[in-house]
């Protein structure tokens, strides 16, 4: 009978192992995959697994991918939660001084309750040779030419002299061009008794709401481009709350925008609540590959629109 409960035991191990691998998803991405001798190319992996599970992520250890391509600067790993699941992101940058066609072995990402691993796969790396290679005849040694043509030396003053006239005469035109047009101006504009009116701009937070109503009659995600869909966006309200609070959220991660809204008094909570949904599902959307629901996708949009309302200064036209 003990031996009966030992497989049974075995068995139901087994399958819970296969569906806590099939939730389990490992990935990575370059910015590009081609690169010149010496250049640097941002690296993204990502993991995904149950957020309950006992799993752990493990960064990339050591100062380089394989023999050819170094790690030269890594990024804070940054985490995103969805429903049961977990996300996590961490970003690299490599260099590799070696030109050919440089195949990367799978790294261990993920280590699971049982002390194994979920490896990620690497994409190879194309580095290029950015010079012409040519073999002299006589002595059947390489030589290396830049590929740019010798540059002309510069001119002396000397030589400039033999075209001062033009110069001078050029200048003078263009003098005379000027004058003429600002003279056009004032007269037909100043003489005429019109007013010149100060051109209107419009508040960042129409300007926002334009373009998220420009964004929508695009149907990106109704024709699969959800990735496209959130990162206009994001580029959306990340202009918005530059110009609206006057911060760097450009170049800011998910974290620090929340962190910088969470600060300025007179955002409401619900509203810290509706921009960090929308960033983290954006970020979902991005770096996991994995489609949020068509529910989900429109209530971004409409969590967006309601953000940007419920922020807007009410001075409205700025004259400039």
């Amino acid at each position: 009978m003990k031996y009966i409960y030992l497989i049974l035991f075995l068995i139901c191990a087994g399958i819970s192992s296969n569906a806590l691998a099939q939730n389990v998803r490992t990935f990575a991405e370059m910015d590009s995959t081609v690169i010149y001798i010496g250049g640097q190319v941002g690296l993204d992996v990502v993991a995904t697994f149950p957020k309950d599970a006992d799993i752990h992520f493990l960064p990339l250890e050591g100062d380089s991918l394989s023999r050819e391509v170094e790690i030269i600067e890594r990024f804070k790993p940054d985490s995103v939660f969805e429903a049961e699941m977990m996300t996590i992101h961490q970003r690299y940058i490599v260099q590799s001084f070696d030109s050919g066609l440089h195949y990367i072995a799978p790294k261990p990402l993920l280590k699971l309750a049982d002390n194994s691993t979920v490896d990620v796969e690497i994409p190879a790396l194309n580095v290029l040779n950015p010079f012409n290679i040519e073999i002299d005849e006589q002595t059947q040694v390489a030589k290396i030419t830049d590929i740019r043509d010798a540059m002309d030396a510069p001119w002396t003053i000397g030589e400039l002299g033999e075209y001062l006239a033009w110069i001078i005469g050029g200048i003078v035109v263009i003098a005379l061009i000027i004058l003429a047009y600002m003279y056009y101006k004032r007269r037909a504009v100043g003489g005429t008794g019109e007013v010149i009116k100060p051109k209107k701009v419009e508040p960042c937070h129409v300007t926002a709401l334009d373009n998220l109503n420009e964004l929508k009659t695009k149907e990106l995600w109704q024709h699969g481009h959800v990735k496209e869909y959130y990162s206009e966006l994001t580029v959306i309200l990340r202009v918005y709350i530059g110009a609206r609070y006057d911060l760097n959220a450009m170049e800011s991660t998910t974290d620090e925008i929340m962190s910088d809204l969470r600060s300025i008094p007179n955002i409401d909570m619900s509203d810290t609540t509706r921009m960090q949904n929308i960033l983290e599902m954006a970020d979902f959307a991005k770096f996991a590959k994995m489609e949020p629901l068509p529910d989900e996708n429109d209530g971004a949009m409409r969590q967006a629109i309601e953000f940007v309302n419920n922020t807007a200064e009410t001075s409205a036209i700025v004259s400039q």
